[in-house]
């Protein structure tokens, strides 16, 4: 069976120079041939993945690309194939009719850089990168056992990682789930309530309050500094390491709470687009600006939340468990009585209550909400397990 698993990496300083040198390699690659590929396309021509691959060796063998030859071989054609990937990605967005999203240039001044290889090995409790040798290595699940595919590095905020794909040798096993079935509404002020009545919030150890606080801090003091200047430089690392500690702290939360989530043999969401649900407010012919910043701030909590990234953990492991995740329609879960069916908007005058104009029932909102999720039918995407 197919594992991922991502581990931390100390390179010693010659190491991290030749794991740079190797991402400005790559990135050099990407770029030449992403720009070859454009001025053919508009040329009437069309290059395949291939044909950009047979360039590799020409670039290699020129004077100004003869620092190619001292990288990993492996990850120039892995970069190669990524602009096939970006270009297959677009054309289907393109089909779908959604964000379409043109393959860009990379930029070395990305605070997240990284390059996949196909030769690296585990060996001595390490992992041995062609060109560059044995990284001391944190496994912090225990010893890879099974053969590796390939393996991602990346750096963010000065921090290294490789995102290990290995062939465990054992066979697939379907998880148990308890049988039951779940409503769950998700929100702004409280992340989620289930339909058994119970809230769901990120623990003391996950709160991200002072955290944002402390990121907006920096980022203000980034705003400061000169361009160009050496305190920019320091100021920017700061700050890209204040948005690793909220990533890490908030995809933490998730996996565990999608991870207890999943037990469930059913579980049922709305059917939400974030996108448009965080769009800037219109305002007015007279105030183009009318509502702009409260808008804004929902906008930032609505994102903050991360119900995408929530949704997508959660669909995996459902699957992985032998369960499904049902997207229903949004429309009237808030309104709706979940006791008479009665739908209004004055049965949610606070944003807190719940109370039925026609039957009188009070509930908390979001507990009423969850239930009549449980109770929809299916809409958009129902993932079941294979």
């Amino acid at each position: 069976m197919l594992r991922v698993v991502k581990v931390r990496l100390y390179p010693n300083k010659k190491q991290k120079q030749l794991i740079h040198k190797t991402f400005g390699s790559c990135r050099y690659v990407y770029n030449m041939l992403l720009d070859a590929k454009i001025k053919a396309y508009e040329c009437g021509d069309n290059l395949s993945a291939y044909e950009l691959k047979k360039r590799l060796v020409p670039m290699k063998n020129a004077e100004d690309g003869k620092f190619l030859k001292e990288v990993d071989s492996t990850a120039l054609q892995n970069s190669v194939l990524k602009i096939d990937i970006a270009y297959k990605n677009f054309f289907r967005r393109v089909k779908q009719g959604g964000a379409v999203g043109f393959p860009k240039f990379k930029s070395k001044h990305n605070s997240h850089q990284s390059y996949q290889s196909s030769t690296a090995t585990i060996k001595n409790s390490k992992l041995k990168l062609p060109r560059i040798g044995e990284i001391k290595t944190k496994f912090h699940r225990g010893e890879i056992i099974g053969k590796v595919k390939t393996v991602t590095v990346s750096c963010e905020a000065n921090q290294y990682f490789a995102s290990i794909n290995y062939e465990d040798g054992k066979k697939e096993v379907i998880g148990t789930n308890n049988g039951k079935s779940l409503g769950i509404d998700v929100g702004v002020k409280v992340f989620a309530y289930t339909s058994e009545n119970k809230p769901i919030n990120p623990t003391k150890e996950h709160d991200l309050t002072e955290d944002i606080k402390k990121m907006i801090k920096a980022q203000k003091s980034l705003s400061r500094k000169k361009k160009g200047s050496a305190n920019r430089a320091k100021a920017k690392m700061r700050l890209a390491k204040k948005h690793l500690k909220i990533k890490n702290k908030r995809n933490d939360f998730l996996h565990k709470i999608s991870n207890k989530l999943s037990e469930n043999q059913t579980v049922k969401v709305e059917n939400l687009q974030v996108k448009n649900m965080s769009k800037k407010a219109k305002g007015s012919i007279e105030n183009p600006n009318m509502r702009a910043s409260a808008k804004s701030g929902l906008n930032r909590s609505i994102l903050q939340q991360s119900w995408g990234k929530f949704f997508e953990l959660l669909e995996y492991k459902l699957k992985r468990n032998g369960g499904e995740l049902i997207k229903v329609n949004p429309k009237h879960t808030s309104q709706k009585c979940s006791r008479c069916g009665h739908i209004s908007k004055g049965n949610r005058l606070k944003q807190a209550q719940f109370i039925c104009t026609k039957c009188s029932f009070s509930a908390n909102a979001d507990y009423n909400a969850s239930v009549n999720i449980l109770n929809s039918n299916a809409v958009g995407t129902t993932v079941k397990a294979s």
